[in-house]
């Protein structure tokens, strides 16, 4: 989800995470402080100037990074910001990856079915899929219910669409309406055409349909696959660099474009 930033760049669950941070060492030091003062045979001696030191180096996190204690013990406060970013960050790649792991899957088992087509041939019923994720955007609230039937139309068109001997790809990646797009970005998926990875590309950062979007990265990357990284020219790769920083950070869309962008990287490498 994107979060908005402050003016020195940091996002407000950032924000939120340092003073949490802060307050927790702060309260800890400031808890043993007082236990060290009630006790009979304490005095406030360096001991609790260090602890009460410490309670306010995270509030001065921006002028100090650490503070050494009597006996040498030297505590790194950005040390540990450091190791909680490094550790929420790792978290959030992990489940990135499995939800997407798990989007593909759903579409593999249903496009491994039976190849009996239900309502008619197959242009008819692409037809109708195409007119039920228009309509289902247009009357459905967002959430896990649409999510989960969009990627049952979607699934299905990976399955039909390779059926249609007659598709114009280009017109269907140019057109208004978001089901007629996704049954390119569907095609696409399904039967990666090398011809069609600049339009398939234009059209991926142009798209406004998050859920379209999503699979039109994974499209690209099924491309680039077919065709090795090192086909794909340089315009057609700055095009997809360039767009990364206009996608949610931590949306799946963005998860879809760095793996794209990963394969561009290590053909490089």
């Amino acid at each position: 989800m994107f979060e908005p930033e402050n003016a020195a760049g940091v996002t407000a669950p950032a924000a939120r995470r340092k003073r949490l941070i802060a307050s927790v060492i702060s309260i800890a030091a400031m808890g043993i402080g007082v236990v060290h003062v009630v006790r009979p045979d304490v005095k406030i001696d360096g001991t609790t100037l260090a602890l009460a030191a410490i309670a306010v180096v995270p509030w001065l996190g921006d002028l100090f990074e650490s503070i050494e204690l009597p006996g040498g013990t030297k505590l790194q406060y950005h040390k540990l910001e450091e190791r909680v970013d490094a550790t929420e960050q790792r978290t959030e790649e992990i489940r990135q990856a499995a939800d997407d792991a798990a989007r593909q899957a759903r579409v593999a088992l249903v496009t491994s079915g039976s190849e009996t087509v239900a309502g008619g041939s197959p242009t008819e019923r692409v037809a109708q899929l195409t007119h039920e994720f228009t309509e289902l955007r247009r009357t459905e609230p967002s959430g896990p219910g649409r999510t989960h039937r969009q990627e049952q139309i979607f699934a299905e068109l990976v399955r039909l669409t390779p059926q249609l001997a007659d598709m114009d790809l280009h017109a269907a990646l140019g057109s208004d309406d978001g089901g007629t797009r996704l049954t390119a970005y569907a095609r696409l998926y399904a039967i990666p055409g090398p011809e069609h990875l600049r339009a398939l590309v234009e059209a991926s950062v142009e798209e406004n349909v998050p859920f379209n979007q999503y699979w039109a990265f994974h499209a690209v990357g099924a491309v680039i696959d077919t065709i090795g990284a090192g086909r794909v020219d340089l315009a057609t790769a700055r095009r997809l660099r360039s767009y990364l920083s206009r996608v949610p950070e931590n949306s799946d869309r963005a998860w879809a474009l760095r793996a794209v962008l990963t394969r561009l990287d290590d053909d490089a490498a």
